[in-house]
């Protein structure tokens, strides 16, 4: 039964008026004060039978004073909220006892309850309301208690009131749930950190591999994991270009199945890449795929150090490598004795261009080679015209084989190096089976288009170990959870493919970003649509921008609310005779469809607070902790 109710019994519908006066307790003091003066008046009396009775009667008052106080309280602790929050803290070492002692995997969101119509008839309500609740009159003896809260509740912001609406207990969900990936927005500063921390420490407990993606690099998010990770006993590796004695090493071109995967790769990060029909993006694409086969033909590893090399500075010394290699084979061991002054006639004193001329009459109808044709086809291409074309593939190369990222991205490993070295290198194919945190930070501060590239790089590394594990492990093995930040700024081909397949390859994603436009701005609105269309959990904390606030509110859908109007009528005529008046009153109850959730209220949300659409079908209006570490 709701608090302050009045009931319709026509509609059968229960109408709250929970901001009235709190008249019980009112009486409930009246009822005290009434027992404590009988108390007191009947001890001046001196019949003993006179005062057992006032004491008899004193008792019965006090109870009457609970009966009311009890019927008052959860009234004014609903008011109470209306001026008050709180910080929720847990400590992290009790946030892991909780999780590991736990036989059914879980996942804690905090705290809030299930929004429904009730609390959006209490929103509103609330919101026709004056600015400083003049309605509400707070007994005086309690405005210490509000005045003790208000510093906490500024710190958080927003209107502390929207939390207020629902009794509060914790928010528990199968782990399952996030299977179906999550997308999570707010406006800087309102608490997505926290909440990807608590999220990933919860995936760190349920034995999932977590690979982080932080542009920023927030260190209180990479110190509670790896924290967690020492607590554990599993591995923390930690990648950042602007601390490479600390980093290990990410090759992103080491993981593939189809060569053609690597010039995709490298050619989304083209400006333009984006749209199929690009003439530019089409062309790197084309000859950076030239290059990798050439590299794989003569068994070199691609990585962006050679591939940037050979495109952009030594096209002709692949185009011999590849050559040597054939001639070797079907020519002779020691062609270059034999042939060097043969085949620099035959090139006119260029022997590149002699082998060139010799492969395509001599060998390539029996011994045809594509890599070879490929390279061919590359150096013997316009240069003016392909330095046109390719202008776009120097800056980028330039920027991911600059100091320190030619040693961090292209790793080169010594096969007499110590194990501390060989360590120091991360395969991402390999360490999603083997377990631990992987965080990633890109130093987006410094660069935001190196940042950019380098996520994109990475994400589509996972998703080419996610193919391989769909395609010869059907699927089976260590679920991975990724955690993406600011991931407008690393939207590709990669993540949408991961959004859309990698489930079942046990892979979980959770993606967060500002807001919608953010989406929209670095895609278009087709893609951002997708993206939010293959996330199954959608959480959103603060957030200003209309898109987002419609988006968010659409999420939770409409309803019929009911509203009551109250009609005044007084009527007289001049021309009739003075007694003759008229007046009424009126009252009606209406009910109109609307959001469930007001769209303005994402805008009036504290610090900490989100309302959520889970795959389950719940609708949440939560309270995220602060994990405490140390």
């Amino acid at each position: 039964m709701f608090e302050g109710h009045e009931m319709d019994k026509t509609k059968h519908f229960w109408l709250e008026d929970l901001f009235r006066p709190i008249f019980e307790l009112k009486a409930s003091a009246l009822w005290f004060l009434g027992a404590i003066s009988l108390l007191i008046f009947s001890g001046i009396e001196l019949s003993f039978k006179q005062s057992e009775a006032s004491l008899y009667v004193a008792s019965g008052m006090l109870i009457m004073a609970l009966i009311r106080l009890r019927e008052g309280y959860p009234l004014f602790k609903r008011q109470m909220k209306l001026f008050t929050n709180y910080l929720l803290v847990i400590d992290i070492a009790m946030h892991r006892k909780k999780h590991l002692k736990k036989k059914n995997k879980i996942i804690s969101l905090g705290m809030g309850y299930e929004w429904g119509v009730e609390h959006a008839q209490r929103s509103a309500k609330i919101m026709s309301m004056s600015t400083d609740f003049a309605e509400v009159n707070q007994p005086l003896l309690l405005q210490p208690y509000i005045r003790s809260k208000q510093k906490v509740t500024e710190t958080l912001g927003g209107k502390a009131w929207i939390q207020g609406l629902g009794d509060e207990a914790p928010i528990e969900i199968p782990a399952s749930t996030m299977f179906g990936h999550t997308t999570i927005l707010g406006v800087p500063g309102s608490g997505k950190t926290t909440l990807l921390t608590l999220l990933s420490t919860m995936s760190l407990y349920h034995g999932n591999t977590v690979i982080i993606i932080d542009p920023k690099n927030d260190p209180a998010w990479q110190n509670a994991m790896e924290s967690e990770a020492k607590a554990l006993g599993v591995p923390f590796h930690f990648f950042h270009p602007a601390h490479p004695s600390k980093s290990v090493c990410i090759d992103p071109l080491r993981n593939y199945s189809r060569s053609v995967e690597l010039a995709s790769r490298i050619a989304g990060l083209l400006p333009g890449s984006e749209k199929d029909a690009d003439p530019f993006s089409q062309f790197a694409w084309k000859c950076i795929n030239q290059i990798v086969d050439g590299l794989i033909y003569i068994g070199k590893r691609p990585q962006l150090v050679n591939i940037g090399f050979y495109l952009n500075v030594a096209k002709g010394k692949l185009a011999f490598e590849c050559l040597d290699k054939l001639f070797k084979e079907v020519v002779a061991e020691d062609w270059q004795i034999q042939k060097t002054k043969q085949l620099t006639k035959l090139g006119g004193g260029s022997l590149l261009q002699g082998m060139i001329i010799y492969y395509q009459q001599e060998l390539v109808g029996e011994h045809n080679v594509p890599a070879i044709d490929g390279v061919v086809t590359l150096v013997t291409h316009d240069a003016q015209h392909m330095s046109r074309m390719l202008a776009s593939t120097d800056p980028l190369f330039a920027q991911l084989n600059s100091y320190p990222l030619n040693e961090l991205l292209s790793p080169k490993l010594d096969l007499e190096a110590d194990d501390d070295e060989a360590k120091k290198i991360i395969d991402i194919d390999k360490f999603t089976e083997t377990g631990g945190v992987l965080y990633i930070a890109l130093d987006s501060n410094s660069s935001s288009v190196t940042s950019s590239a380098m996520s994109k790089l990475i994400l589509g590394s996972l998703s080419a170990s996610s193919a391989r594990r769909y395609n010869y492990k059907e699927g089976k093995g260590r679920r991975l959870s990724i955690y993406c930040d600011e991931s407008h700024s690393c939207v590709s081909p990669a993540l949408v493919d991961l959004l859309a397949t990698a489930r079942g390859s046990a892979f979980e994603l959770v993606i967060s970003s500002q807001s919608i436009p953010d989406y929209i701005a670095k895609t278009s609105d087709a893609i951002a649509n997708r993206i939010l269309g293959l996330t199954s959990n959608f959480i959103c904390l603060r957030c200003t921008d209309d898109i987002t606030k419609q988006y968010a509110s659409n999420n939770f859908g409409q309803a019929h609310l009911k509203s009551v109007s109250y009609r005044l009528s007084s009527d007289s005529d001049s021309s009739k005779s003075v007694g003759e008046h008229s007046s009424g009153v009126g009252e009606t109850l209406n009910s109109i469809k609307d959001s469930v959730f007001d769209p303005q209220l994402l805008a009036d949300l504290p610090n900490l607070q989100y309302i959520a659409r889970l795959q389950n079908g719940k609708k949440i209006k939560g309270r995220i902790p602060l994990l405490k570490v140390g």
